[in-house]
């Protein structure tokens, strides 16, 4: 899995590694389990950290080998009501 790297020298994937451990409670858990989720689908799969601290997972699409990202559901950068802000 490639990994995304973030201006602070951490990867994106160790930044959302930490923030999991960070939450520790059922949001922490659900974070988890779509990442494995994510990574069982798209092995490929390419984690970022976007801005406002949202987990994006993006994989090549199509035959002009474009990133497709997504952010997860109920983050602020989805633009979810019931997300936190």
């Amino acid at each position: 899995m490639k990994k995304s790297g973030t201006s602070q020298g951490e990867s994106a994937s160790e930044r959302i590694s930490k923030r999991i451990a960070e939450l520790g409670d059922w949001r922490g858990e659900t974070l988890s389990r779509m990442r494995k989720l994510i990574k069982q689908a798209d092995p490929r799969v390419v984690e970022e950290w976007k801005w406002m601290g949202t987990p994006v997972w993006s994989h090549v699409s199509g035959h002009h080998g474009r990133l497709r990202s997504r952010p997860v559901p109920g983050s602020a950068a989805s633009g979810d009501a019931n997300s936190p802000q």
